[in-house]
């Protein structure tokens, strides 16, 4: 985990991650293919490492800020794989859904290459070209770069 920053790891440390414990992933990969999903190795490794918690700390403003990586609970019964399609077309790349962020304001996709996104309504976002990349837009608060329509 020598990729993330020492501020990012402090958090997710600090939000009870232990980076030598490894999820299971069986049933959330199941669960992933059940709905049409071909899942990919970097969803398996970002699930295997970071998921099944939820990420509590506190936003410079006092307030807490939480992400999770918990595909189940994102999609529940609302989402279909189809919901992600025209998201799908704007990087040219399949998308899977591996969780929320913001206090369950942004729906959290994994890219076949490995970047991390955001979407909220129509709006899609990049947190990363990767895994450690997006956790630290996340947790140093930075602003992730908007993918137009148009792009």
């Amino acid at each position: 985990m020598e990729n993330l920053s020492i501020k990012t790891r402090d958090i997710l440390l600090h939000a009870g991650w232990n980076p030598n414990n490894k999820n299971d992933v069986t049933k959330t990969v199941m669960f992933l293919e059940a709905m049409g999903y071909q899942v990919y190795d970097c969803v398996i490794d970002v699930l295997t490492v970071f998921g099944g918690m939820t990420y509590k700390f506190k936003h410079p403003d006092g307030s807490i800020e939480t992400f999770h990586f918990c595909p189940e609970e994102t999609v529940g019964d609302y989402y279909e794989k189809e919901d992600f399609e025209e998201f799908e077309a704007r990087i040219n790349e399949p998308l899977i859904v591996v969780g929320e962020a913001y206090r369950g304001y942004l729906i959290m996709l994994i890219a076949q290459s490995g970047k991390v996104f955001g979407k909220n309504a129509s709006a899609l976002y990049k947190f990363g070209d990767n895994i450690f990349e997006a956790l630290d837009t996340l947790c140093s608060f930075k602003i992730p770069e908007e993918i137009n329509l148009n792009r």
